[in-house]
């Protein structure tokens, strides 16, 4: 096999560097979307293709964040035929990850009983992915939620969040009794999850971090923590799952999930296996 040049791989990391700033840079440059409407706004898509129903999809946000975080993603979605979505914004700096996932549940039950469906999916990124695992494995949401799809998130806790002056970022350490509640906690029965996490990520802390047990985990090359938000990868990944319109078992059925689901465009995947996509 042909060796890559240094010149190369050092052009390479000082591009990838440059996308990833400029990810980090537009998601705060869309915050006041976040603020301004109850929902973000799409344009209208040109496909006029017809799709079969979707499920509703909610976006949860990360820190210091609102829903403007998933302005790109959720048009890319639209332009795919998903048109039901519920974007929560969360008072993270406020309120602790308990509270912020009561607030999910209360959302996602009303979502449920607005459009009459029997699930729902999530998309949850960084810190909202550990409201979601919150919402999913200890308040009932485990059977109400198809499929969970984090992206960057800290599920075994990040080293940075220890010297947060905010008692609720503290949250996020390894030793935090929330982290190791989720821990001890099985992986859903019912719901799918998938951790996606980058190799350039530096907000989380150890790489290993990203790692949840029992599920399956995705690990992308070239993309950091707010270059998920806009990673075409990625968003291949949530369609790859969200597409996948086999209802999951509900909680009264005795039946393993993970049987029953297939990656599509990969073969022989454990649930429990990690997928490096270069």
């Amino acid at each position: 096999m042909k060796l890559k040049h240094p010149l190369y791989k050092a052009s390479r990391l000082g591009w990838d560097i440059a996308r990833e700033s400029a990810a980090s840079i537009l998601t705060y440059e869309l915050y006041p979307l976040g603020l301004v409407s109850k929902s973000l706004p799409t344009l209208p898509s040109l496909s006029f293709r017809q799709s079969s129903p979707k499920l509703p999809i909610v976006f949860i946000h990360g820190i210091f964040h609102n829903r403007s975080t998933f302005a790109w993603l959720k048009q890319r979605l639209y332009s795919k035929g998903f048109r039901q979505f519920k974007e929560v914004n969360l008072l993270t700096s406020i309120h602790p990850i308990p509270r912020l996932a009561e607030q999910v549940a209360r959302e996602t039950r009303l979502l449920i009983k607005k459009h009459g469906t029997p699930q729902v999916d999530i998309v949850a990124h960084s810190m909202g992915g550990v409201i979601a695992r919150y919402f999913v494995q200890l308040l009932g949401g485990d059977g109400l939620v198809r499929n969970l799809i984090t992206l960057g998130t800290p599920h075994r806790g990040t080293e940075w969040s220890k010297y947060s002056i905010i008692s609720h970022i503290r949250e996020l350490t390894p030793q935090s009794r929330t982290i190791e509640l989720l821990n001890r906690c099985p992986a859903p029965k019912f719901t799918r999850a998938v951790a996606v996490s980058g190799d350039l990520d530096i907000v989380i802390r150890p790489k290993d971090c990203t790692w949840w047990e029992g599920v399956r985990n995705i690990h992308l090359s070239h993309v950091g923590h707010a270059g998920l938000l806009f990673s075409k990868r990625v968003l291949e990944i949530i369609l790859s799952h969200l597409n996948n319109e086999e209802m999951m078992p509900s909680p009264s059925r005795n039946q393993n999930p993970k049987q029953l689901f297939k990656f599509k465009g990969s073969k022989d995947i454990k649930s429990s296996d990690t997928i490096i996509r270069l």
